[in-house]
């Protein structure tokens, strides 16, 4: 997990990455239901995700930034490092993302996955992102926790890609987002029905293709 929290610091280090990655936006406003429990949890994902996972934080960062637009304040964390999180950079993030794809916020804490774009003049693809609402997740049984859902995805996402490396080379390849997404639900606990029923609820499981981008 990085610490950057604008738009425009995520696509400055995303020009820096090479090869094709899965990158995750993490929606986690420190008011939310769970949320404590989450942002204890960035140090983990950091050193979890390693190269094949970029993780972000919107709105956060790990000191106390000098930046006249936004207003910082300590996130409740209890025992873990101090992380600094913007209502105003989470808000102008999420309005901005709003306005370039078919995605709204659901107001809860959100994961949303894309892949990067190495070498191209648009380094974020969102062209066959998927979004999940975590907290509707655990309330209807589809997740055991953002910790259990978030140990499969970056282990799913190294499958993947390293599984593309071998064939074709991964800056050739698309990642496929849904294919990840689906071995991630079914990964993270014995769901109680099947994958194809659970992502037909929309209001859990969101993505490109029933919501259209650009």
């Amino acid at each position: 997990m990085f610490t950057v929290c604008t738009w425009k610091e995520i696509e400055e280090f995303e020009r820096k990455v090479e090869n094709k990655e899965i990158v995750v936006f993490l929606f986690v406003r420190p008011t939310c239901s769970g949320a404590t429990e989450i942002i204890r949890d960035f140090d983990y994902l950091h050193l979890n995700a390693a190269s094949y996972c970029s993780v972000y934080a919107i709105g956060y960062s790990d000191k106390e930034p000098c930046m006249p637009d936004f207003r910082f304040q300590k996130a409740d964390t209890t025992f873990a490092k101090t992380w600094y999180f913007s209502m105003e950079a989470f808000t102008g993030f999420k309005n901005r993302l709003e306005e370039r794809i078919s995605w709204k916020y659901s107001g809860e804490n959100e994961v949303l996955i894309l892949q990067n774009n190495p070498g191209k003049p648009n380094v974020l693809n969102f062209s066959n992102y998927v979004s999940i609402n975590v907290n509707k997740g655990i309330r209807d049984g589809y997740l055991d926790s953002f910790a259990g859902f978030m140990e499969a995805l970056v282990r799913n996402a190294r499958k993947h890609v390293t599984a593309a490396d071998a064939i074709d080379g991964v800056v050739s390849e698309r990642i496929s987002i849904k294919s990840v997404m689906m071995h991630t639900i079914t990964d993270c606990k014995a769901v109680p029905t099947s994958v194809q029923k659970i992502i037909k609820d929309r209001l859990f499981y969101r993505s490109a293709r029933h919501t259209g981008s650009f």
